[in-house]
């Protein structure tokens, strides 16, 4: 007896619904429409760099005008929702007040639920299936309603420009601005100084060039495969290297490299068999880009080339997170001072300091054209290969060279010196 209840009372739901569905068909349209158009806003502004890669082409032609999309899927909604509601609203129009107030209500709720919150937690979970098929249809939707968009997108840009901001491009996040909003949650508290600072560096990134943070040819240990020097596998002991480039002859042939720990454990095999592929990067490549090359090809060091082809230095993904959180140091290595404080307005500077790292030390706005370091710099400004005690000039900032190894410089003194006083 209670299974034929069940079933009966099963079978009475079962039309129910269906009557639901057969007389208010139109309001069943419209919550499936609202619910398309809230999934494929979701979808598609939630797929990620690596997923957009794979997404089908006319993912990404849409994804190219974000604010065009943007206004298209949300006015769409928009209208779809009036109509909902317009139609729920003639539906009940003779019923008593409770009837219309339960309806509304209704009305509402089925609309947030299943136009708004459930559509949008399953396109979250299927954002990439979920972008290429409602593609398919917001791609001709798109073009049909671009004078529309245009003209919302020049009103907005019109309404923002009354308040005083300026309309356009200039309205997306900069780097500068994110920097802005760390520094002032610090001051508030919001986050630790460190923590601001850490962030503030790894939005700095973007603007960062492997050049910058590599370390130069002249400061690279290498092995030559004909010739392997026994005393540099001890230096590179001694600097805790993981890592060697191996040459043939020239550093400019680079072979590949060898891991420090198999030059003593395969220390029977040849040099030329333990010699392992090495990746290659241009130096004016983006610090950003080396790390996601880094994570796809699952390496941690490179060899970087100039625009001649030649070797300029190399890089790891060590060089990246000193970058970010300061110089790592193993425990007992002495820490470099790159800014020595010598009392009466001189600093001593060390000549590897990048010009970017200078400027925020001291404030400096110097842009960096053919050269990365402040003994770059300064060399600039002699003209020639500098020697110890050479003095040059920039404005009214002075720069005395004091330590010179070769043709570099080590080290230099910065002062400043007022126009009317003679260098000394």
């Amino acid at each position: 007896m209670c299974g034929y209840d069940l079933g009966r009372g099963r079978s009475r739901w079962c039309r129910v619904v269906i009557e639901f569905f057969t007389s208010h068909w139109p309001l069943c349209a419209l919550l499936a429409l609202s619910a398309f158009f809230s999934a494929s806003e979701t979808a598609l502004f939630s797929l990620s760099r690596e997923r957009r890669k794979s997404a089908p082409a006319r993912v990404s032609r849409l994804l190219a005008r974000p604010r065009e999309l943007l206004i298209t899927v949300l006015a769409c909604n928009l209208l779809v929702n009036v109509f909902f509601f317009s139609l729920a609203a003639q539906l009940y129009q003779g019923d008593s007040p409770q009837a219309k107030l339960g309806s509304a209500l209704g009305a509402l709720v089925a609309l947030l639920v299943f136009g708004e919150i459930l559509p949008k937690t399953l396109a979250l979970r299927g954002s990439g299936a979920v972008s290429a098929m409602s593609s398919l249809a917001l791609t001709p939707l798109v073009v049909i309603l671009h004078p529309v968009t245009v003209a919302f997108s020049r009103t907005l840009e019109l309404v923002t420009r009354a308040l005083g901001e300026s309309g356009g491009d200039e309205l997306a996040i900069t780097p500068e601005n994110l920097a802005e909003v760390l520094s002032k949650s610090a001051e508030a508290g919001l986050l630790e100084s460190a923590e601001a600072d850490m962030l503030s560096e790894i939005v700095e990134l973007g603007g960062v060039r492997v050049r910058e943070i590599m370390t130069p040819r002249v400061d690279t240990l290498m092995l030559d495969v004909n010739d392997p020097d026994e005393g540099i596998r001890e230096e590179a002991m001694e600097r805790h290297l993981s890592w060697l480039p191996v040459i043939e002859d020239d550093p400019d042939h680079v072979l590949g490299y060898v891991r420090l720990r198999d030059l003593f454990v395969r220390a029977d095999k040849p040099l030329r068999q333990l010699i392992m592929p090495v990746k290659f990067v241009p130096e004016v490549a983006g610090v950003l880009a080396l790390l996601r090359e880094f994570r796809e090809d699952r390496t941690a060091e490179a060899v970087v080339v100039d625009e001649w082809g030649g070797t300029a230095g190399v890089v790891t993904v060590e060089d990246v997170f000193e970058e970010i959180v300061g110089e790592l140091r193993v425990e007992g290595e002495a820490r470099e001072t790159p800014v020595v404080p010598l009392g009466e307005g001189r600093f001593r500077v060390a000549g590897a300091l990048s010009i970017r790292e200078w400027n925020d030390e001291f404030g400096f706005r110097v842009v960096p054209n053919e050269f990365e370091t402040v003994g770059g710099f300064v060399t600039a400004l002699l003209g020639r290969i500098p020697k110890a005690g050479d003095e040059a000039r920039a404005g009214s900032l002075c720069f005395e060279v004091h330590e010179v190894r070769g043709r570099r410089i080590v080290s230099v003194d910065m002062f400043v010196k007022d126009d009317g006083e003679r260098a000394a």
